[in-house]
């Protein structure tokens, strides 16, 4: 694959199956940082299941990009509505992004995250949040190196 990133597109209904395998594959690396991200034996089919409502969704988007005749990496981005008691009744989230782990430092989660904004900026939402683990140091400097910024920490309490 050479250095350009590859444009992102709209996932399909036929990216389905790769998107699964996808979402499975970070979804392990995030199992290595925490095991709190550890996946049920019985997740593959409610994530299929989640993948093809995201893909019905008017207020989501998954974005795609392709290497060597497969996916290589997925954004999924939403649109969250608040109550009408703040001025900000809307914002986006990016709630996963994700590239195989051997095509990573080549600028598809950047062009990836690029799709993302611009998506949002279309519907005139003008916020974008993201949710990273605190021990995913990677994840971390990706965000930051995009101009993300701390604007709330998530507390948790074992019992």
């Amino acid at each position: 694959m050479n250095s350009a990133p590859v444009p992102p597109r709209r996932a399909a209904a036929d990216d389905l199956a790769g998107l699964v395998d996808l979402w499975i594959e970070v979804t392990a690396h995030h199992t290595a940082l925490d095991p709190l991200f550890t996946l049920r034996p019985n997740a593959r089919p409610v994530i299929d299941r989640l993948i093809r409502s995201q893909l019905r969704d008017s207020d989501a988007a998954i974005f795609v990009v392709d290497a060597l005749e497969e996916l290589a990496g997925f954004c999924c981005v939403r649109v969250d509505r608040a109550p009408p008691i703040l001025e900000e009744t809307r914002r986006a989230e990016i709630t996963d992004l994700g590239v195989r782990a051997d095509l990573r430092r080549r600028g598809l989660g950047r062009s990836l995250a690029a799709a993302a904004f611009d998506w949002t900026a279309k519907r005139g939402i003008d916020r974008v949040e993201v949710r990273v683990a605190a021990r995913n140091s990677e994840g971390q400097a990706f965000w930051r190196g995009l101009g993300f910024d701390d604007l709330m920490d998530v507390l948790q309490r074992r019992l």
